[in-house]
């Protein structure tokens, strides 16, 4: 793939996953073997375990929106930073916090490493105490 095909890709799969909610197109670009880190979470191996993890959140959220600010490839790796805006309507599993009803935002950024087409690895780093901060599960910071 070249390095737009793969940005693309990432594109569609963002667009799929938080604006049309299409959870088979959005995992197509999944390797069946991927390894998906989110920290400080548990890594993720298969497809199956990174949809499920994706479902969870947008149980957990609705009206969500993502914005993909710049994107940058090297080799068979894309490096996108984002943005998320969601409400936060339904339980956090992972969290165990119940639905608080606010909007939240978050910044972050995901690397993708390609391999034959498909992604075998993703990491995302988000500011997930920013999250908590948001939903009220801790106090901000003076």
């Amino acid at each position: 793939m070249t390095g737009e095909e793969m940005k693309s890709t990432i594109r569609k799969m963002s667009d799929d996953t938080w604006h049309k909610r299409n959870l088979d197109d959005a995992c197509r670009p999944y390797a069946d073997e991927v390894v998906f880190y989110r920290p400080p979470f548990s890594a993720m191996v298969g497809k199956q375990a990174a949809r499920e993890d994706i479902e969870g959140t947008l149980t957990a959220f609705t009206d969500t929106k993502t914005t993909i600010h710049e994107m940058v490839v090297e080799g068979d790796t894309v490096m996108a930073h984002w943005s998320w805006k969601a409400v936060h309507t339904g339980d956090l599993h992972t969290m165990g916090i119940p639905a608080t009803g606010k909007q939240a935002e978050v910044t972050g950024c995901s690397v993708y490493h390609f391999k034959n087409g498909k992604i075998t690895e993703h990491w995302e780093y988000c500011d997930v105490l920013g999250l908590m901060q948001q939903l009220g599960a801790i106090p901000a910071f003076a």
